[in-house]
């Protein structure tokens, strides 16, 4: 008989450490973080300062995004390395990236907005500068 074991993703509680680094928590949580990566590649991120309904508002988008057309997604470019759009690697299908240049700034998000949905996505632009800047 062979035995089963559940792989569970780390969990990572994120609402003690201030948005400083070179604190203890700080400390802490980044070692976590990168023994999460090296591990399984991602993690599962706590932060009770982050309204549920937020949360929900911003996955919901984040799906709205990524369910766009390739070459719509190709159009956010960057020069900066780990910037713009980032297309799943042949090895790696299931990894897609999409940076937003300075997203706590409305007239930035706005012009991300724009390139995405010419014609416009006020929800997910809200969303989006809300989200960024808790």
């Amino acid at each position: 008989m062979g035995s089963e074991t559940t792989l569970r993703l780390p969990i990572i509680d994120f609402s003690k450490v201030e948005q400083k680094p070179g604190n203890l928590e700080w400390d802490l949580v980044r070692v976590q973080v990168h023994e999460a990566f090296q591990e399984f590649g991602c993690f599962e991120a706590l932060f009770d300062k982050f309204p549920s309904e937020l949360r929900k508002s911003i996955f919901d988008a984040s799906e709205e995004l990524f369910n766009l057309p390739l070459q719509t997604k190709m159009k956010n470019s960057s020069q900066k390395p780990f910037r713009g759009y980032i297309a799943p690697p042949p090895m790696m299908s299931l990894y897609e990236s999409m940076g937003i240049e300075d997203p706590t700034l409305l007239e930035k998000t706005e012009s991300f907005t724009n390139l995405m949905w010419p014609e416009g996505n006020n929800v997910f632009r809200l969303v989006v500068v809300v989200g960024s800047k808790r």
